[in-house]
């Protein structure tokens, strides 16, 4: 509600470019019907107006009434061809359901077809219930949805299904990079991880792109020794407490090389949202 103001603290950090989305607390699944859909379009309508007056300093990605698979790849295809929106943000899951369900293919597919990447924010976390003490609801609980979905997502044959599909991971892709060889394990030997994939869930995590907020140098070396420099992309979660408002420091501080550093503050997102 306040670009101006953004403006201010993106030229503190030495940020040139951000890109715009709603709050994960403002996705409203919840809704239904035109109500839905109308709130949905009003929001983009909103952050397409923001990029329209300051067009040098922010791009949008759109919302989606993702409750609604059907509205959710028409909202996303009004948004990418009439408003410009250079991507789209989505949820980990809507209302429990987790996103490798089959409900939401036709969403998926348009995104393939647009060829716009997808941004998974976790919301409405796994084990709220039993989290509920020293911030873990958001310490344990948001990466812990992000592994769910991006590993339902991998078992469920999502990327065979779609090759070129673009997603991105919030907050250094949550627990998958650590967690990805136990899941290559268990699709060795376990009969139900190799239902819809033939081949192990490893080959597939250099599939998603991760932003680099890793709160850590030696979490965010970790990350691109096993993704691969050109996955890793840098974010702020700007204003929320858990972000890294100040990004190129914390890049800095890892200690990588100028074009490893270029790629991850400039490159890989100029390519992956076709930034001129």
């Amino acid at each position: 509600q306040n670009p101006e103001r953004r403006i201010a603290d993106m030229d503190k950090a030495g940020i040139g470019l951000s890109i715009l989305s709603m709050a994960p607390s403002q996705m409203f699944y919840g809704l239904e019907g035109n109500l839905a859909i109308n709130v949905v379009r009003k929001q983009n309508e909103m952050i397409a107006a923001v990029v329209h007056k300051y067009p040098k300093r922010f791009l949008g990605m759109a919302t989606v009434p993702l409750q609604d698979p059907g509205a959710a790849a028409a909202e996303l295809e009004r948004a990418v061809r009439e408003l410009d929106m250079r991507g789209v943000q989505i949820a980990s899951n809507v209302k429990g359901q987790y996103l490798g369900e089959q409900k939401f293919l036709p969403f998926f597919e348009r995104a393939a077809a647009l060829d716009v990447p997808i941004f998974i924010h976790p919301t409405n976390v796994a084990g709220a219930d039993r989290t509920k003490f020293y911030y873990f609801n958001n310490l344990i609980g948001n990466p812990l949805d992000t592994t769910i979905t991006a590993g339902q997502l991998i078992f469920s044959g999502i990327f065979d299904r779609y090759p070129n599909l673009k997603i991105v991971l919030a907050h250094a892709g949550g627990m998958l990079p650590y967690n990805i060889d136990r899941w290559g394990h268990g699709w060795k030997v376990r009969p139900e991880c190799q239902e819809f994939i033939k081949k192990s869930p490893v080959e597939y995590m250099t599939k998603f792109y991760y932003d680099a907020i890793s709160h850590g140098p030696a979490t965010l070396r970790f990350l691109i020794s096993r993704m691969g420099v050109d996955r890793v992309v840098m974010a702020t979660d700007y204003p929320y407490d858990m972000g890294d408002l100040d990004p190129l420091k914390s890049i800095k501080a890892a200690k990588l090389t100028a074009q490893e550093t270029e790629k991850i503050v400039s490159k890989n997102a100029k390519a992956l949202y076709k930034i001129a």
